[in-house]
């Protein structure tokens, strides 16, 4: 795991929003935000799913499908996966 630098000044911001029980967007320590999330949103896809957390909004796709086996290995098939995401 990658290890994170803190300057004193962001340490001292941090652990004072802690005990001041604020973040930066106004919400307490323990306030959470409202999650959305959606199932079959994209039509020519196996799966998708669209989440919204906050501001933050997810819209992913998923599709598979079965392929023929190779030559080389007539008994052994595969399957091949296809992930589109965006995050706006």
């Amino acid at each position: 795991m990658a290890s994170v630098v803190l300057s004193e000044a962001e340490k001292f911001y941090i652990v004072h929003g802690v005990q001041e029980d604020l973040r930066v967007d106004g919400r307490g320590c323990e306030d959470y935000r409202c999650a959305e999330v959606e199932t079959d949103v994209v039509s020519n896809t196996s799966g998708s799913a669209r989440v919204k957390l906050g501001e933050t909004d997810i819209l992913v796709g998923i599709k598979a499908e079965m392929g023929t086996p190779k030559l080389e290995k007539p008994d052994e098939g595969y399957l091949e996966f296809f992930v589109d995401w965006l995050v706006y």
